[in-house]
């Protein structure tokens, strides 16, 4: 991995990753969002419920993958996926972890001298963003408790071994660049992203 471009991208839940990870991948980076992985063992860990996805019960699920496979499952089920696409004969830009959250992930971005994008919304913005979009599984909250739930990620809660928590103000304090995304235009943070994309070479 070290002759491979790595880029990260972190940030609050609907604070604009995915969107901001679509430029680098129209680029021609090869993309994993893990927060896809996590949304996936979350439907079914919580299938009996109605918000399966619910930012309550993916760090729940979160937690639980890191603490019964280790701090860096994720992190490992990314690399793999890339290294299946190199044995295939593809060839991408670079690496993209998309919705960085835990200290073991920020971590290795650095470590490999990739660059650490953050994505800076309000919590009203995102909280807004949030129940306008509802993916199947989520439900239509109140800010209270988006921003109640979200501290869940925020920083490391207790009697819950810290090694497999996600703590997103240690990811931002590692963030080589903010990027901010308050605005309701998304075309114009489009724009935006293709510029920080050109920016990384």
């Amino acid at each position: 991995m070290d002759d491979v471009k790595i880029v990260g991208i972190a940030g609050y839940p609907r604070s604009g990753k995915d969107s901001l990870g679509e430029a680098f991948i129209s680029a021609g980076y090869f993309g994993v969002s893990l927060g896809d992985i996590v949304r996936d063992y979350s439907r079914k860990r919580h299938a009996d419920k109605d918000d399966a996805i619910s930012v309550k019960n993916m760090t729940e699920t979160s937690n639980w993958l890191r603490e019964t496979n280790g701090p860096d499952v994720l992190l490992k089920e990314a690399l793999r996926r890339f290294q299946d696409e190199l044995k295939a004969g593809k060839d991408h830009k670079g690496m993209l972890f998309i919705s960085v959250r835990a200290p073991v992930e920020a971590d290795f971005i650095r470590s490999k001298g990739g660059e650490l994008l953050w994505v800076e919304a309000t919590a009203e913005v995102r909280h807004k963003r949030n129940n306008a979009h509802l993916r199947e599984g989520e439900q239509s909250i109140t800010l209270e408790e988006f921003i109640a739930n979200e501290q869940l990620q925020a920083t490391p809660q207790p009697n819950i071994p810290i090694v497999s928590q996600m703590n997103l103000e240690y990811v931002k304090s590692k963030a080589t660049r903010i990027v901010n995304n308050n605005d309701d235009d998304f075309e114009e943070f489009k724009l935006t992203a293709k510029k920080i994309v050109q920016s990384l070479g």
